[in-house]
């Protein structure tokens, strides 16, 4: 095997370099908690660059985090709230008994996980087009409605590491380097190409 600059064995692991540059890029600036929304945001953009090819460093990535940190923010602080809200009405009930504790739990748990997949959707949303909160808001929730079955896939992707450790924590903990590596930037490469999907007739329309 000739390791040439050019070959398809260096390209890989330069892809991979960039893929994990990413990745910790990241992880550092979602640290503080209230950036993680701008730090999504600014990684989903690179990403986009990284699949057709383009630069996708980190001039892209703080450019990104810097133009969408006031809209990514807010969202994200929103969801922060109605998750937190969530998850203490599933505390309060469930130390609670009543008759149909079950189905408001299970009621909770709908709302969760309709906040999850609306998560990513406005982000990618907020990455790729220019609009206000509201109208991405709205878009958001009717686009993750009209293809459900895409949203269940990112959905799964991205739940995959929580269910590993609470199924599977051995495995979790064997693969733990991988999440700190590329796993997460290699996760939000999968969620970008199903996202695309939907949003490539909004393209067009543009165009």
């Amino acid at each position: 095997m000739k390791f040439t600059p050019d070959s398809k064995f260096m390209i890989l692991c330069t892809r991979l370099v960039e893929l994990t540059k990413l990745n910790l890029l990241w992880l550092l600036c979602i640290l503080p908690v209230f950036t993680a929304g701008a730090a999504t945001t600014a990684l989903i953009t690179c990403l986009y660059a990284f699949h057709a090819g383009e630069e996708c460093g980190s001039k892209v990535f703080f450019a990104s985090f810097r133009k969408s940190f006031g809209k990514a923010t807010i969202v994200w602080v929103i969801i922060l709230f109605f998750a937190a809200m969530l998850v203490v009405d599933y505390y309060i009930v469930a130390y609670l008994a009543f008759p149909g504790r079950m189905a408001v739990i299970g009621l909770l748990f709908f709302f969760l996980f309709a906040l999850v997949i609306f998560a990513e959707m406005i982000f990618p949303l907020i990455s790729q087009f220019p609009a206000g909160i509201r109208e991405m808001t709205v878009n958001a929730i009717l686009l993750s409605i009209a293809h459900l079955p895409k949203m269940l896939l990112v959905t799964g992707m991205n739940l995959l590491p929580l269910l590993l450790l609470i199924l599977l924590p051995q495995v979790f903990i064997l693969l733990g380097f991988l999440w700190l590596i590329c796993g997460f930037s290699l996760m939000g490469l999968y969620d970008i190409m199903v996202v695309e999907q939907i949003l490539a007739p909004f393209r067009q329309t543009e165009e």
